[in-house]
């Protein structure tokens, strides 16, 4: 009879620690919880991510996640969204793999892995290749949404917005589209610039605008919208309407084409240099991180005649072993050779911001500071000497597409961006004077030692008592 209960005792044992042992499971699976221990809480999310997500959490976000199968990222991914969810209980993600789900890629319209699509009620927001920083940023648009009107120009063979064309801008519309812009095409001649265009992007014309179209370019830029113009190298002679256009500005618009040999060590083209130095006082420039390629690029640069109330800045320069080739009847016939009496040696300025700067920040003669302004909002243009690296050939090339929506988000004045800096490990050395360093020694060498003799000692004295 007692071997029985013994045996019944051993049977109860087990089945109540396999019940716990699932208890356990079901809870740790149904509240994962995690705790950083590390003083600069470095495996935790930046304070400004979990404040947007808990400014989010009245609404349910879904966040679906396109990533190849063996793809290291997901893991980490996956990570980062577990951790999203202790500030928003109500976000729920999924992975699918593009080439395993085709429906679903084509469905919302994945065009290249590692695309993160958001989703907030009818709000949606994609993200390429994501980190904190654009994931934060993809939140905040949806806590606080607002669309953006773009224009194209037509009329002038400006490129073409629609086509699986590899020089059209599909790509980039789509990618604009997804950033919740509203493009639009208008013809200068027929409409101006409405109202409703926040930005006015000339893109790659090939035939020179008139006066009256550049005026009403000049017009939007003065009323406080944002100007795009992209141009790219035309033949000698031609383009002087824009030449002139850029010296009103205060910007000085080359007739030549960049030729950078040291683009070839990272598989590039003589006539497609790099560009991987970058104003870092400007918000278009000063965190981009990855090189951008301009295909068949003329310099553009701020003209050395300054014009008042306009601030003209440069975002981008070649490396220093390019240079402005101004003999383009010899590069269209393949030679290349720097000539010191005409050519321009780098690095040079491929691209230039320009802003109105107004003084309604300056205090009056009485020295008081005015708290209000009846100016018209400052404009914002940017010129760039190529526009082919938005098309559907270089868009996804490096950093390209980021270099392009950067600039859009500036020109359309939309600050729904944060800087989310990533905490690091600090490198903090021991530094112990003599007193310090010798009890330390003591300690370690001495003392610990001589208490677990000393106890083990009185451990044995005990025991022989006993025995």
């Amino acid at each position: 009879m007692r071997r029985f209960f013994l045996k019944f005792q051993l049977i109860l044992e087990a089945a109540l620690l396999f019940a716990t042992l699932i208890l356990v499971g079901v809870i740790l699976d149904r509240y994962d919880y995690r705790w950083d221990l590390t003083q600069e809480k470095v495996y935790s999310l930046p304070p400004v991510t979990s404040g947007v997500l808990k400014e989010l959490s009245s609404q349910p976000v879904e966040v679906y996640a396109f990533y190849p199968q063996g793809d290291d990222a997901r893991r980490g991914l996956e990570v980062f969204l577990r951790e999203c969810q202790r500030y928003h209980p109500d976000l729920r993600y999924y992975f699918y793999d593009p080439a395993r789900r085709p429906g679903m890629a084509k469905k919302f319209q994945i065009t290249q892995p590692a695309t993160i699509l958001i989703r907030a009620g009818e709000r949606e927001e994609r993200v390429v290749d994501p980190n904190e920083e654009a994931f934060t940023n993809a939140f905040l648009r949806i806590l606080h949404p607002r669309n953006v009107d773009v224009c194209f120009t037509s009329g002038h063979g400006e490129v073409q917005l629609a086509g699986e064309d590899p020089t059209s801008y599909q790509m980039f519309r789509v990618a604009l589209e997804g950033y919740n812009a509203r493009i639009h095409e208008i013809v200068l001649l027929r409409d101006h610039v409405p109202d409703v265009c926040q930005v006015v992007v000339v893109a790659g014309p090939r035939w020179e605008l008139v006066p009256g179209e550049l005026a009403d370019l000049k017009s939007a830029f003065e009323r406080g919208k944002g100007v795009l113009l992209l141009l790219d190298p035309m033949d000698p002679g031609t383009g002087q309407s824009f030449i002139e256009f850029a010296k009103s500005m205060g910007v000085s618009l080359s007739e030549n084409v960049v030729v950078d040999k040291t683009s070839r060590i990272v598989g590039g083209d003589f006539l497609m240099p790099l560009v991987s130095q970058y104003f870092v006082n400007h918000p278009v420039s000063k965190t981009m991180k990855q090189a951008t390629f301009f295909p068949l690029l003329r310099s553009v640069q701020p003209s050395s005649d300054s014009i008042p109330g306009l601030e003209v800045v440069p975002l981008g320069m070649t490396s220093a072993g390019s240079w402005a080739e101004t003999d383009l009847a010899a590069l269209e016939n393949g030679y290349a050779t720097f000539d010191v009496e005409k050519d321009i040696a780098g690095p040079l300025s491929i691209a230039v911001a320009i802003e109105q700067k107004t003084d309604d920040e300056k205090p009056d003669a009485s020295g008081v500071q005015p708290t209000g302004s009846s100016l018209s909002p400052a404009g914002r243009m940017i010129m760039i000497g190529d526009s082919d690296f938005l098309n559907n050939s270089y868009l996804n090339l490096s950093g390209n597409k980021e270099f392009g929506l950067r600039i859009m988000q500036w020109l359309a004045k939309d600050e729904r961006f944060v800087e989310v800096k990533k905490p690091q490990f600090k490198f903090k050395p021991l530094m112990l004077d003599v007193p310090k360093q010798t009890f330390l020694i003591l300690s370690s060498l001495v003392m610990y030692p001589l208490i677990f003799f000393i106890g083990g000692g009185l451990y044995l004295v005990i025991r022989s008592r006993r025995s």
